[in-house]
């Protein structure tokens, strides 16, 4: 069975043995090139969810592309100054699509309630008959729900003790009247 890649892990290898040359910060930085073109410029940042690093001109395209809105960049000099940013800010790998090898389940359909990955939006699940979006999307939305039916539930437990503190305080009163009552007897 083959052993996939790491390229983080190779990345993490490539800087600390840039440092560990003797070299500063700096120099260690201005080696490391961007993964993304064939222009050999040196790289301002890594991409976490991409797992490479990336040049000014690339970056920028990087940000500016709806696809990759919601990934995490590190700044190589920062990644160099301390390699094991690579690895805290490294997201889990997304679950491989079973119809599409090696494809991410990144969206979501919720049309069908299933992960799917952008193959699958070109056969079994068209934009036409189905409502998907990106996963990050949809638990952020996911996440908003929640907290409004959770700051809901606050609002009813709150009356609802209020709700508890007048029947124990109306029973009190009865208690007290019906002792009165009994007393006068």
């Amino acid at each position: 069975e083959s052993v996939s890649t790491n390229f983080t892990i190779n990345r993490l290898v490539e800087i600390l043995g840039k440092r560990n040359e003797g070299g500063s910060v700096l120099s260690a930085v201005s080696e490391i090139i961007c993964d993304s073109c064939e222009e050999g410029l040196p790289a301002v940042t890594w991409c976490v969810n991409c797992e490479s690093c990336l040049c000014n001109d690339c970056n920028m395209a990087h940000k500016r592309m709806n696809a990759f809105k919601s990934h995490v960049t590190v700044a190589v000099e920062e990644m160099v100054k301390n390699p094991s940013l690579i690895l805290s800010s490294t997201p889990e790998r997304a679950e491989a699509c079973k119809s599409h090898s090696k494809q991410p389940l990144d969206l979501y359909c919720r049309t069908c309630s299933n992960l799917i990955c952008r193959d699958c939006t070109l056969k079994d699940h068209p934009r036409e008959t189905h409502d998907f979006a990106f996963v990050g999307e949809v638990v952020d939305e996911e996440r908003e729900k929640i907290k409004e039916v959770t700051a809901s539930l606050k609002g009813l437990i709150e009356r609802m003790r209020t709700g508890v503190k007048r029947i124990e305080e109306c029973e009190e009163e009865v208690d007290m009247r019906s002792e009165e009552r009994r007393l006068k007897k």
